[in-house]
């Protein structure tokens, strides 16, 4: 959550930038502020289908972006060739490993989207294609848009796009909108979990008042956390996939299968492997990303 808000704020800021327009009301505090008026109303939603309107604008408007950000790379690429300054390992490398972890920041979406899909038989193979799909996306897309930029590259790839240019005024407002309808949406399990914990009494009036006072305090944090992560993005976005995604995506569900399944040796030892790999990704690349961290200022 704090991530995609830090997203509106960072493309936001930088598209207005590009228009001329210099402004406190624009500045990317003061978007982070405005983003509340849509982001807190939305997070009281309380029934997952209800986002299915926004999520079908925030995936058509990335497919549509990430397609347009992948054509002016891969045509920068053939006519200019590639940027100065390519590396096959970084000085950073430990900070991308944590940035590249972050990918799995929606797997806890899985057990949601399992209890509401109709045919339980076809979840886990339309899983696994599309996160192989979307495995090779991020790839393609990271790959090409490094060597057209190099050492240029910006944590933000939107921001890398010619001010001047029709592409660079439009594009970071359209990630900035997917990110926007993103913050409620991605709040949405753990304000549920929270839910179940604390808010155990028969539906009422009260008890809904309740859960919106609760999900609005959630977003308050995170703006508060996302305040204070914005002048190093990088860094904080690796701190987050290290610290809550690698958990997600390699230490749990290794415990949970072997609890559950009961998996026969030869299982056993894939989840051993699977659990030290994610162990060693939790300590090196949160410590690398506290270490950046503390150089803000």
């Amino acid at each position: 959550v704090c991530s995609e808000m830090l997203y509106v704020a960072k493309n936001c800021a930088g598209a207005i930038s590009a228009y001329g327009v210099e402004s406190p009301w624009f500045s990317e505090t003061s978007i982070l502020l405005l983003q509340l008026l849509v982001a807190i109303p939305m997070s009281w939603i309380q029934k997952l289908k209800y986002f299915q309107v926004s999520n079908i604008i925030a995936n058509t408007t990335v497919l549509l972006a990430l397609a347009i950000l992948l054509g002016y790379s891969f045509s920068g690429l053939v006519t200019e060739g590639p940027g100065v300054g390519l590396q096959s390992v970084g000085p950073d490398w430990m900070i991308f490993a944590g940035n590249v972890v972050f990918s799995f920041e929606c797997i806890n979406f899985v057990i949601p989207m399992y209890d509401a899909h109709e045919k339980k038989e076809t979840f886990a193979p339309i899983l696994a294609y599309t996160l192989l799909a979307v495995c090779a996306l991020f790839i393609v897309f990271g790959g090409v848009n490094y060597a057209f930029y190099g050492i240029e590259t910006r944590p933000f790839v939107t921001l890398n796009l010619p001010s001047n240019s029709r592409v660079g005024k439009v594009i970071p407002f359209a990630f900035a909108l997917a990110s926007l309808f993103n913050v409620p949406l991605f709040l949405f399990p753990a304000a549920i979990y929270l839910e179940s914990q604390f808010f155990n009494e028969p539906a009422s009036c009260a008890r809904t008042w309740k859960i919106n006072g609760m999900r609005t305090i959630l977003i308050l944090i995170c703006t508060f956390i996302a305040f204070l992560g914005k002048d190093k993005i990088g860094a904080f976005i690796a701190f987050i996939g290290s610290f809550c995604c690698v958990p997600l995506a390699f230490i749990f569900p290794v415990i949970c299968h072997a609890k559950i399944c009961q998996p026969s040796r030869q299982m056993l030892v894939v989840n051993g492997a699977v659990l030290l790999l994610g162990l060693v990704l939790f300590v090196y690349t949160s410590f690398s990303a506290i270490k950046e961290l503390s150089k803000i200022g």
